[in-house]
């Protein structure tokens, strides 16, 4: 159980590596290379989750339903430590996630306004030069 945890904690640690290149590559505008890195994380993504179905699968044969009530019972100290460290570098990887995300959502927002830049569709006003909606008036200027 405890190397499962271990290559576990190592596979997330590469997961987060590859979103930071991916990150740099995408800043870069290295396509192939976030190609890659991107491929990488979904590859090590199917490994995690197939060490965490080891993982489960050993700790039901030892007769407990989840790795808390193992070390509930047991007072594992290491295994309490080394889940401690999982969670720790899944909270990092959340961190990593999120900033990769915004930065995709800006670099496809820097696009949009690039690409409307140099396109040839104009777009109109739903307001007048004083203001007010094509169809309205001010209600200043309305007739009672």
């Amino acid at each position: 159980m405890k190397d499962l945890l271990k290559n576990q904690i190592n596979l997330l640690k590469s997961i987060i590596e590859s979103f930071k290149l991916a990150e740099r590559a995408l800043i870069e505008k290295d396509v192939q290379n976030l190609s890659r890195h991107i491929s990488k994380v979904e590859e090590y993504s199917f490994n995690f989750e197939s060490l965490e179905e080891e993982l489960n699968k050993e700790i039901n044969k030892m007769g407990y339903k989840s790795i808390k009530e193992y070390i509930e019972k047991t007072n594992d100290s290491e295994v309490a430590y080394l889940l401690a460290t999982l969670v720790e570098n899944l909270n990092e990887l959340t961190i990593v996630m999120s900033n990769f995300k915004n930065l995709v959502d800006f670099e496809n927002k820097y696009f949009e306004f690039i690409k409307s830049l140099f396109s040839n569709s104009s777009t109109t006003s739903t307001y007048t030069k004083k203001g007010y909606g094509v169809n309205q008036k001010s209600l200043i200027d309305k007739a009672y």
